[in-house]
């Protein structure tokens, strides 16, 4: 989605809507989740382990001969007490009977042939990248710890930055994105002929998540979008759209604020872990933009 911003600049507090906006490029952390999946989904990796005697593993269950290690057990445990959840042995069974699963459908699938079908070299070398990213991440935490102190300092930032109070404001939005300051002015024309904002939507916009639905994103708040577009959104009334194109990133947007709505502020202790997971993926964005300043990357 053009409009929403990266998770570096995203804000917990405002993520209340049942229908939240999607991301238009998959985070770092989200990648780091997905790669685990496929480790989780390809026991075959499991080969690795056979740089170790037999008797220096630890199973915790076999299926149809296949071995679950205890290390595979932890390695998904760890990542699920990473997005909040307690180390509990009710959590270690329902990840256990999730392993179990799907050992037995890679099995199945194997039985029918579809493993010819894997890049197995691709799937290695996105599972590499995870567990580094994940080693990447540990370390920094180390170097640079988030404290408790300083989640309730963001928490407090982003409180105030959604006017302090116990309730916020949140827009139901809709868009078109267009390439040029010129397309752009051609749609208002339009908008301001009469035109219905889905129709031209449909015709008009280039980003694919939201053309089909008229332009609909749904309910966001000013910390969501970017600046550009939350300063015009804060100024529209219901059922207004902006009369002057807004520059993006590569793309120049027309909005239209189809609702307002005021809705309870979340708590700090309901909202500490997204805090923790922006926190981090800000340190992320900002290591990244360091190695890609001195890196020579050639597209």
């Amino acid at each position: 989605m053009e409009l929403q911003r990266s998770l570096e600049a995203g804000s917990p507090l405002a993520i209340t809507s049942k229908n939240p906006p999607r991301p238009l490029l998959m985070p770092l952390l989200a990648f780091r989740a997905a790669a685990l999946a496929i480790f989780i989904c390809f026991p075959a990796f499991s080969a690795f382990a056979e740089e170790k005697s037999v008797t220096q593993i630890e199973f915790v269950a076999t299926v149809n001969g296949a071995p679950i290690t205890q290390g595979l057990l932890d390695l998904n445990v760890q990542a699920a007490v990473r997005q909040g959840q307690k180390d509990t042995p009710q959590l270690r069974q329902a990840i256990k009977e999730e392993l179990i699963n799907r050992t037995l459908i890679a099995q199945e699938a194997t039985r029918q042939g579809l493993d010819k079908d894997i890049d197995y070299r691709d799937q290695y070398t996105q599972l590499k990248q995870s567990l580094l990213l994940q080693a990447y991440i540990d370390e920094s935490l180390k170097k640079h710890p988030i404290t408790e102190a300083k989640l309730l300092e963001e928490y407090e930032k982003q409180k105030q930055a959604m006017g302090g109070g116990s309730a916020m404001p949140q827009y139901k939005l809709s868009q078109i994105i267009v390439s040029s300051e010129a397309e752009a002015i051609a749609v208002i024309g339009k908008l301001q002929s009469g035109e219905a904002f889905a129709k031209v939507a449909r015709e008009f916009s280039r980003d694919d998540a939201t053309k089909s639905q008229g332009g609909l994103v749904g309910w966001v708040g000013p910390q969501q979008v970017a600046a550009p577009v939350s300063d015009v959104m804060a100024n529209l009334a219901k059922g207004a759209f902006s009369i002057s194109p807004i520059k993006l990133q590569g793309a120049w947007a027309v909005i239209k604020v189809d609702d307002i709505r005021k809705v309870a502020m979340p708590s700090f202790k309901d909202s500490k872990n997204q805090i923790r997971q922006m926190l981090i993926q800000k340190q992320l964005n900002e290591s990244v933009k360091k190695l890609r300043d001195s890196a020579k990357v050639v597209q």
